[in-house]
């Protein structure tokens, strides 16, 4: 299993997710954060959804 961090910030009516080594995405609400993070990883890692661990950070 591969560990990430992700960091949201709120930016208005959004939220801004950073997930350190890998990129950036939005959510609409803080209840997709973590699925929006994990999203991105497997799609820019190719990296089988069950061998990744996203820890969510909000600031």
């Amino acid at each position: 299993m591969t560990d990430y961090t992700a960091t949201a910030i709120c930016e208005g009516d959004h939220w801004v997710i950073d997930v350190a080594g890998v990129g950036t995405t939005e959510a609409d609400s803080v209840d997709d954060l973590e699925e929006m993070a994990l999203d991105l990883v497997v799609a820019m890692t190719h990296t089988a959804r069950e061998e990744v661990h996203v820890r969510m950070r909000i600031v």
